[in-house]
């Protein structure tokens, strides 16, 4: 079995070995490694909802790589252009650092401290030299900072906040968009009390087992992320009742651990952001 083998769905498997033929092209010698991440590697991969993540490592970090990543995630998508797999394909997500920045821990790049953890724990190697061995392991307050700073700027985020405030827009938009609203602050609050990677289900069911606000709308997103949303009003019901106060109470331990962390001028940026959930 060859390491994309191991990649758990073919048109997903299919789109990252698009990616890296461009990578291989557009980077011109300068690509060390790529991996597969997220659900494709670690299990749980759904086409109709989940991302397509690839990690690449080039040999060193210049004003140039940022724009060159940017080139080849472009070229893979325009490559499914009119194709019946181009609405996964828009999903790529193109993470990227070098092995010196990454064996340090000192953020470079675009790699935050969950999808580290996610390179290190479950990563596929797709091509190059494996020295994920020689890797800093990002921190639990690592973790917890780069959560509370994500959740805080979504909190932030006009667009994002009149999508929470309208349930039956965001029911009409399909299970993609319930299940990402209703699943992030889950998987975020996850990561910053038990520090280790938010993944879907394992988040979801640990949030539901604690019986915690809203676990009934947790336990309903995770089946529609299986088998969509079959009563678009029902759904919108209950996401009117249950999504702002699943925000309320995650933003509020996330705000308690990061005040107990001693980062108090985030902790104070999360108590403004949680007046305005009411």
């Amino acid at each position: 079995m060859t390491p994309d083998d191991q990649v758990s769905h073919p048109t997903g498997r299919d789109i990252l070995r698009t990616a890296l033929g461009h990578a291989e092209t557009v980077l011109n010698g300068r690509l060390q490694a790529a991996f597969a991440l997220g659900s494709l590697a670690h299990g749980g991969f759904v086409a109709e909802v989940s991302d397509v993540d690839l990690a690449l490592i080039v040999d060193r970090i210049d004003e140039d790589t940022g724009q060159a990543i940017e080139t080849v995630r472009r070229h893979a998508v325009q490559d499914y252009a009119g194709s019946a797999h181009h609405a996964l394909a828009e999903r790529l997500s193109i993470f990227w650092s070098d092995w010196e920045h990454l064996s340090t821990g000192r953020p470079a790049g675009r790699f935050p401290a969950t999808d580290r953890i996610d390179l290190l724990d479950s990563g596929v190697r797709l091509h190059g030299t494996d020295r994920r061995g020689a890797c800093a392991r990002p921190s639990h307050d690592d973790l917890l900072l780069d959560s509370a700073t994500f959740g805080a700027a979504k909190c932030a985020d006009p667009g994002h906040l009149r999508m929470l405030r309208d349930p039956g827009g965001l029911a009409r938009q399909g299970a993609r968009a319930v299940t990402k609203a209703v699943l992030l602050p889950v998987r975020l609050l996850y990561t910053v009390v038990t520090g280790a990677l938010g993944r879907n289900d394992t988040a979801a069911h640990w949030y539901a087992a604690a019986s915690s606000p809203s676990s009934a709308l947790v336990t309903h997103a995770m089946r529609w992320r299986a088998q969509g949303i079959d009563d678009v009003t029902a759904a919108a019901d209950l996401l009117g009742h249950e999504l702002l106060p699943l925000y309320r109470h995650s933003l509020d331990r996330i705000r308690h651990d990061v005040a107990a962390s001693g980062h108090s001028d985030l902790a104070a940026r999360l108590t403004r952001l949680h007046a305005t959930l009411a």
